[in-house]
């Protein structure tokens, strides 16, 4: 079940938004911020770019996320050791608890999914996870959801 849950995340899935046993977590917080914590537990420290990367999101959007989850003390946001310009994030304590939190709701959800099915459905509905999450990450023009798109001119008058 762990690696179903991982592997959601890693497609960009964000499972728990659709399920009403997450209402009460949610509470608490809202989804883009414990979606951004359960990226944060299966990744582990991150660049913020890499960051960005994983929600989908432009930098400047993670960065947002970033510090509104450093002033609730659920992130550490520290300069690289490597590089002074990068700057790494990790969970907390707290940020810790409260993904894990998160990571128990859809263990108990997909555990129900897993008492409905077989293991043949169970593979099955694996692949068109993946399948439903590619396609839905994925612009009408077959470009990866969130893809920078080319920089257009500005005229400047003089």
């Amino acid at each position: 079940m762990d690696q179903l849950i991982e592997l959601l995340f890693k497609q960009g899935l964000r499972p728990l938004s659709v399920f009403p046993d997450a209402s009460a977590l949610e509470e608490q917080l809202s989804s883009t911020d414990l979606g951004a914590l359960m990226v944060l537990q299966f990744h582990g420290e991150m660049t913020m770019s890499d960051f960005a990367g994983e929600l989908g999101a432009p930098l400047s959007t993670a960065t947002s996320i970033a510090k509104r989850l450093q002033k609730k003390d659920w992130i550490a946001r520290n300069p690289s050791d490597i590089d002074q310009r990068s700057i790494l994030i990790s969970l907390t304590a707290e940020g810790k608890r409260l993904a894990d939190k998160g990571k128990a709701t859809l263990t108990t959800m997909f555990e129900r999914v897993q008492e409905a099915l077989t293991p043949e459905e169970i593979a099955q509905f694996v692949q068109l996870m993946i399948k439903v999450g590619k396609a839905l990450q994925q612009q009408p023009s077959g470009k990866p959801a969130g893809s920078a798109q080319k920089p257009r001119s500005i005229q400047i008058e003089d």
